[in-house]
């Protein structure tokens, strides 16, 4: 799972004063995974020789997907690697071992246990359409698409969860939509990174599906009394594993030496960038500002991951699209800010 998905620790509002202090934390996190983006599209292009969407005539979606495949799943282990060696640091640091001991009474129970690696496994094929929508779509199509997530996590939790919906996070459903439309219908009258961009659509909203999912997963696990590092341990533990033994069954795992050592680097630098950096800016603003001006903050990733792809990757970006990313991160800014504050606080 993307480490946005991530559910934060219990947070009180802090006094002003200390308040202040969390603006440049919250900014931290939205550069942590802006910039996670970015290493990301840099390394599913670098990893897979045949992801040159250029050709003349254009290949077939089908094989397009397949040679993407083994760049993904890549991607996918590799980013998993720093945020597992986090959750080892974080279950030493806070002596938490014992909740997944059976014979300990701190034991967490099976049913917290296989909540989070239910959702290792569900985020790990999510991370894997993500890596395949970004080798078709690039960035600007990608990461606003996916981050509807919030809506996801919101619909399933009211359903499965029995959260209350409030009608702001209904409005911001609606303003999604549109600039999803928007977004798309710019994005076909400008200048696609490959023929099949249209594809990546549907595959970051599988995404951002998988991600809605492991979410209330993960709030479910912490409900249960779960400890924010057990949960982090598990979930990437898991999703290793899976992507690795993807790997081997698609017998990709052979060819992994002829990746380039520049892929790697830049994947698990994209792994520090949002599973380390961004995940620990992101406590440390909800220790020092109310949780409603974090996620403020949080939902203008897109857009400024956007940004990022248009000037340092010179990914096409007209009005219509920049309109419509901007409504997808003031719908993301209305369903989250207006959470109910009992989820909040769980």
């Amino acid at each position: 799972m993307s480490t946005e998905a991530v559910s934060p620790p219990n947070t009180a509002t802090s006094p002003p004063a200390v308040r202040r202090r969390g603006e440049p934390w919250a900014l931290g996190t939205v550069l942590g995974y802006a910039t996670a983006n970015i290493f990301d599209d840099v390394a599913v292009k670098q990893a897979d020789r045949s992801s040159n969407l250029d050709l003349v005539p254009p290949q077939p979606i089908s094989i397009v997907l397949i040679n993407a495949l083994s760049g993904a799943l890549l991607g996918t282990a590799l980013r998993g690697l720093p945020s597992l060696a986090m959750g080892i640091t974080l279950m030493w640091k806070h002596r938490t071992f014992n909740q997944l001991r059976p014979s300990s009474p701190q034991y967490i129970g099976l049913r917290a246990v296989l909540a989070f690696v239910v959702a290792g496994v569900i985020s790990t094929f999510g991370l894997c359409l993500y890596y395949l929508a970004l080798s078709l779509g690039g960035v600007t199509i990608t990461v606003p698409v996916q981050e509807t997530y919030v809506i996801w996590g919101t619909l399933i939790a009211w359903i499965f969860l029995h959260e209350r919906l409030h009608r702001y996070a209904l409005g911001g459903v609606v303003l999604i939509f549109l600039g999803l439309v928007g977004l798309s219908f710019g994005q076909y009258r400008g200048q696609p990174i490959s023929p099949h961009w249209y594809w990546a659509i549907p595959l970051a909203l599988a995404t951002a599906l998988t991600y809605g999912i492991s979410g209330v997963l993960w709030r479910d696990g912490q409900l249960r009394g779960a400890h924010q590092s057990v949960a982090i341990f598990l979930q990437f533990i898991t999703s290793v594993t899976v992507a690795l033994i993807a790997l081997l069954a698609a017998g990709r795992l052979p060819t992994l030496h002829a990746v380039p050592w520049r892929a790697l680097a830049t994947l698990l630098t994209s792994g520090v960038l949002s599973g380390v950096l961004a995940i620990y800016c992101m406590f440390t603003a909800l220790r020092l500002m109310a949780v409603a001006r974090v996620y403020a903050f949080s939902s203008l990733t897109p857009l400024v991951a956007t940004l990022f792809a248009h000037f340092f990757l010179h990914e096409f970006l007209n009005w219509l699209m920049l309109a419509g990313i901007v409504l997808v991160s003031i719908g993301v800014i209305l369903t989250q800010v207006f959470r109910p504050q009992e989820e909040r606080q769980a």
